[in-house]
């Protein structure tokens, strides 16, 4: 990996903020520690600045805490929104939620410091069955407390839960294997037609010029995000696209062409794998949410007889869930546990490892190299990052969230940390990659 500058400059705003990089960010692990430093807000103490329309801030912000409490009140009126809308998929919690012990949480500062003052939100370290450090924003910080209701986007977190929910359509016999080769009707005239679902977990169904490249969420040069419509309009814009090639394509779209392909598979029974998963496995104690897609009329096809998909289960799916601090956690420790046992579930996710593939993002180019944990992966396969630098030999899995939604989970050492947070601006060699690799929270 190319170095990291020593002492690079950022721009926010009309400021230069020095921030110091202790090590390189190639050989970090080697024994050196992450930088520390706070990286200050813009205008902190200022009025709220609206950087967008929507409810989600541009990664190159540092906003201060007027702006994330606007932000966090967007995303809930957004919830609410598609609530009422019926563009909600719900799975309620059943009363048998998965209890955690709680100690004392470990003393350390510069947690504090970035809870008090920082991005991170919520910072879970969990450790042998305990929480060892259960940190949130402090109360009155902003005009929503952070508490244990309410509820996080996963954004590409979800992506990671959606392969996991695949696992268990496998179990459950809905899905031959990771080999299988995909055969649905709706989508038969796309080029995910007759691949591989590997292909479509590692993302190498060769979709590039099918998608755009910088947002991936436009299909085939469409001006409508591809959530505002049904897969079956989005299959009319896919007629008669080939595969091209297999080289590694990470994007948002196919992982809802993934999602949906759960649906069509399980059938009638896909309420029965979702309460499953999330009532039985992981224990919810909340309800949690995906995003539907937005119906759309007609068939699959241009051909006039194609039949007609309006608001059928298979066109509405997607990985963008919505679920608790705590919900989160339920689901790193479901993960651990099925991989540390024999179960069916276990052996998938050591399957999807085993056949993860090279990594190519290479964001340590760039002078915000530690902002972004995938950065710090080597290896990508299932819907998660794997071999981290320094760790290649720990059977850790890693997902990350925009703007810092993010799992990690040892599946040797039995750790865990999540984090929920409002900007990506805050070091994940610090707060998430020597946690793991080392057990300690920094001082």
């Amino acid at each position: 990996m190319r170095k990291l500058l020593c002492c690079t400059f950022f721009l926010f705003a009309s400021s230069v903020i020095l921030i110091s990089e202790n090590t390189k960010a190639g050989n970090w692990n080697k024994g050196g520690t992450g930088s520390t430093f706070l990286i200050p807000q813009t205008n902190p103490g200022g009025p709220a600045i609206s950087h967008t329309s929507n409810e989600e801030l541009p990664q190159n912000v540092r906003p201060n805490d007027n702006t994330i409490s606007l932000y966090l009140d967007r995303k809930t009126a957004h919830i609410h929104y598609r609530r009422s809308q019926g563009r909600t998929y719900i799975v309620e919690p059943s009363g048998n939620a998965l209890e955690f012990k709680f100690v004392t949480n470990i003393k350390s500062a510069v947690l504090e410091q970035q809870l008090s003052k920082g991005y991170i939100l919520s910072y879970l370290f969990y450790e042998d069955g305990i929480v060892k450090y259960n940190g949130r924003a402090k109360d009155g910080r902003f005009r929503q407390n952070i508490n244990n209701e309410m509820l996080f986007f996963t954004h590409s977190t979800g992506k990671s839960i959606t392969s996991y929910i695949i696992g268990h359509a496998i179990c459950e016999g809905y899905i031959d294997s990771i080999d299988e080769l995909i055969d649905w009707p709706m989508m038969s005239k796309t080029l995910y037609q007759g691949q591989p679902l590997l292909d479509l977990l590692n993302m190498r169904a060769g979709d590039k010029h099918t998608v755009d490249e910088k947002r991936s969420h436009y299909v085939m040069g469409s001006k409508k995000h591809h959530r505002h419509m049904g897969l079956n309009e989005i299959a009319r814009l896919l007629e008669g696209t080939k595969k091209r090639g297999r080289k590694l394509f990470y994007n948002n779209f196919l992982a809802d062409v993934l999602a949906n392909y759960i649906v069509f598979k399980s059938g009638e029974k896909y309420d029965y794998l979702m309460r499953k998963v999330f009532q039985e496995k992981v224990k919810i104690a909340h309800p949690i949410y995906y995003e539907k897609h937005a119906s759309s009329s007609g068939g699959s096809t241009k051909d006039k007889n194609s039949p007609d998909y309006y608001g059928q289960p298979q066109t509405l799916a997607s990985y963008s869930f919505m679920m608790t601090r705590l919900d989160f956690l339920r689901v790193a420790v479901a993960m651990m546990k099925d991989y540390q046992s024999d179960s069916c579930e276990g052996n998938y996710l050591k399957q999807i490892q085993s056949k993860a593939e090279s990594w190519y993002r290479g964001r340590d180019k760039s002078r915000n190299a530690s902002l972004w944990l995938n950065n710090y992966a080597q290896k990508y396969g299932g819907q998660f990052y794997f071999e981290f630098l320094g760790m290649k030999q720990r059977n850790i899995f890693g997902t990350e969230g925009y703007n810092g939604q993010n799992m990690l989970i040892d599946m040797d050492k039995s750790r865990i940390v999540v984090t929920n947070s409002s900007a990506t601006a805050w070091d994940q060699r610090t707060f998430m990659l020597e946690v793991i690799r080392d057990g300690k929270l920094p001082k």
